[in-house]
């Protein structure tokens, strides 16, 4: 005898609409479909350099695409040439690093590290000292953070992009992707309470504050997009350009130096500039997506108009005296001067898509919490062995910050926590931009917050 089940139409609409609950959620606990979690290649050993493990992971998304790279931001380090297999990988290329040590950890959440803009996870986070490894053994004093933590119990993992000045929102993805490997690399795949601690530097913020706010929502039309997934814990934000900056457009003296050195992993503002009695154009390092290929795409999407929108007027940093400041102006708000014309800072943030705006009225998810650590020495561009930076006028006179991101920027955190955020700690140290990343005093904070309940 056979029974026959009868599903009346009312159900079979519920079972259907059930089924799309069912496989939104699944497609919610992964990074782009088209990441491939198995490493493209792995290096241990010698081949690992100061590192456990290094593993060169691909998402062949078509929005991956080749970025640009002018001279300055191809890859110097020949450790990172080696990993990748070229000077100049592709935006779907990332590499993980395995800090020594990270299998067996008792601590319950690993720790990922996240570098800035112009940075690797080498001289970011092993040897803050050195713009490469030097040949002989690191001290303790001069190694950087991942030996540190490491050799306090967390596992530690970090990330180096493919493109130093990339796009923030494909960098995003790529931290969500090294989430998903690092669960499989310790084996907790099914782990309902799995989640990793972020420490971010910089322009790293950027990447990790759009994944963790669930950029996939802000930003529909981007698909490749991961939906936040709940696995952040902790989100520890170093010298974070909460309000953006506004660097390029802020200074005359600075545009002078980067158009006439050439060698600068900077970008330039102005459409052209008089440079030698002529008037040159900046295509070639312009941060506008639609000049000279885009080799910083990542820049644009880091402007804010500090002065409108958060008060941080233009001082005696800024001032361009030889002509009344005509130039500081037209740099700043677009025009005309008789040394250069743009856009205005603006225009720029419309290119970059209003991203930070974005960020700051989206909020981070209410389950990640926050701590952010700011500095407020102003002084980073001149470096004397055995004296230390020693400040220059304009540093002087800049507003209060780290010599990169000002303190109205790191420490306004109304936007982040507009969901109601938890909130650690905020910490403002007398260190510099890139002290922030290898002080003693940065660590104790950070490893305060990574070990509080």
């Amino acid at each position: 005898m056979s029974v026959r089940l009868v599903c009346p139409p009312r159900a079979r609409r519920h079972l259907f609409l059930l089924w799309v609950i069912v496989l939104a959620t699944a497609s919610a606990l992964l990074a782009s479909d088209r990441f491939n979690p198995i490493p493209r290649q792995v290096f241990t050993g010698p081949e690992a350099g100061p590192w456990e493990r290094v593993e060169l992971l691909e998402d062949t998304h078509p929005a991956f695409t080749q970025e640009t790279f002018a001279p300055p931001t191809r890859w110097q380090d020949p450790w990172i040439r080696r990993w990748f297999g070229t000077d100049t990988p592709s935006s779907g290329l990332v590499l993980l690093h395995c800090a020594k040590g990270y299998q067996g950890r008792t601590f319950r959440h690993p720790v990922l590290l996240v570098h800035g803009a112009g940075d690797n996870a080498n001289r970011a986070w092993i040897h803050p000292f050195h713009a490469v490894l030097p040949d002989d053994p690191l001290p303790p004093e001069k190694q950087g953070f991942a030996p540190w933590l490491a050799n306090l119990g967390y596992a530690v993992f970090a990330v180096t992009f493919a493109h130093n000045q990339g796009d923030n929102f494909r960098q995003a993805e790529q931290v969500a992707n090294a989430i998903r490997r690092i669960r499989i690399l310790l084996g907790r795949t099914h782990d309902p309470t799995f989640a990793v601690d972020v420490v971010a530097h910089s322009k790293g913020n950027v990447a990790v504050r759009l994944y963790c706010s669930d950029g996939a929502a802000l930003f529909p039309q981007k698909r490749f997009l991961t939906p936040f997934r709940g696995d952040v814990r902790t989100y520890i934000a170093i010298a974070p350009p909460m309000r953006g900056i506004d660097t390029p457009f802020r200074s005359y003296a600075y545009n002078l130096a980067v158009a006439t050195k050439g060698t600068y992993n900077a970008p330039v503002a102005p459409d052209a500039m008089l440079l030698n009695g002529q008037w040159q154009s900046m295509d070639a390092r312009s941060l506008f997506p639609d000049k000279g290929g885009n080799p910083f795409p990542g820049q644009c999407q880091l402007l804010y108009n500090l002065v409108r929108d958060a008060g941080v007027r233009l001082g005696a940093d800024s001032a361009t005296p030889f002509d009344h400041n005509l130039t500081r102006d037209a740099l700043y708000h677009g025009g005309r001067s008789t040394v250069l014309h743009g856009r205005g800072i603006d225009a720029a943030i419309a290119a970059g898509e209003h991203l930070i705006y974005r960020l700051e009225a989206q909020g981070l998810d209410p389950r990640v919490r926050l701590a952010v650590l700011a500095g407020t020495k102003r002084y980073i561009t001149w470096y004397v062995d055995g004296l230390g930076y020693i400040p220059l006028p304009a540093e002087l006179a800049a507003p209060a910050g780290d010599g990169v991101v000002f303190l109205a920027s790191a420490c306004h955190l109304d936007g982040i926590l507009r969901r109601h955020a938890p909130l650690l700690g905020m910490k403002t140290l007398d260190l510099n931009h890139l002290g922030l990343t290898c002080h003693r005093d940065a660590f104790a904070a950070i490893d305060e917050w990574l070990i509080a309940p």
